[in-house]
This record gives structure tokens, sequence and C-alpha cells, in this order.
């Protein structure tokens, strides 16, 4: 971030978390993205460390959620496994076993979760989602 493009804002100046437009938090996101710190971003941009904190979270549990739930499902499949996979061959064939042991109707939740999941994301991102 240069200083020569962006002034920091003063703090009486900062907008609350409820109050940030579609644009405001795709800014925040795409900071945090590329690596800037949340104070960084706070100082810069004139959000609290909190408000950033809370738009980068929400846009964390969006974007993740779904993939760590199902990584978690067959982490706990495979750990239960026994004898332990000890190879990187036996650890394959014991996560394409563990997913084929997944009931027909686990992944229905997630699926049906990611109209909203996506929505989410974008609203995160920056993005009209009325396209």
């Amino acid at each position: 971030m240069s200083d020569k493009c962006i002034k920091s804002v003063p703090a009486a100046a900062m907008a609350s978390f409820q109050d940030l437009s579609d644009f405001e938090r795709g800014v925040i996101v795409g900071a945090r993205e590329i690596g800037h710190r949340i104070s960084e971003v706070a100082m810069k941009f004139g959000f609290s460390r909190t408000t950033i904190s809370r738009v980068y979270r929400e846009y964390r549990v969006s974007v993740m959620g779904i993939i760590e739930d199902i990584r978690d499902a067959l982490l706990h499949a495979v750990e239960k496994r026994s004898p332990p996979p000890l190879t990187s061959t036996d650890l394959l064939t014991a996560l394409q076993d563990s997913w084929c042991e997944f009931p027909p109707g686990y992944l229905q939740t997630p699926v049906e979760s990611m109209p909203r999941r996506f929505a989410s994301l974008l609203r995160a991102r920056g993005a009209r989602h009325d396209i």
C-alpha cells in the first residue's frame, strides 16, 4: 500500500461493520488476501481493527466452511482406521474408501447451503450479486 495513493483516515470517520458497502468489504478482503496486516488495513482505509477482523472472518467462514467440514469428516474417518495408513498410497486408499462410505445424503446440507455461501463470498469480495 503506497502512502502516495491512499491517505490515512481519522478514527472519528471510521465506519462500523454494518455500515460497510460491498465494495468496502471487497477492499478489506483484497488487502488481507494479499498479505497486509489488520493494523495496516485499519490505518490506511480508516476502518477499526475489529471491523477488519469481522469482515475477513465472515469471508473466510463462507469460503472455507464447506471444505473444512468435509476435510474434518474425512480426517476423522481415516483416524479411526486400524491399522492407520503408513504410506501415502495407504492414505490415498483410506481417503477414497472413507469418501465412498459417506451416506448418500451426507453432502446434501453443504450443497444446499452453497447459494447462501456463494452470495456471502460475492458480498465479501465486493462483487455484484445480482448477476
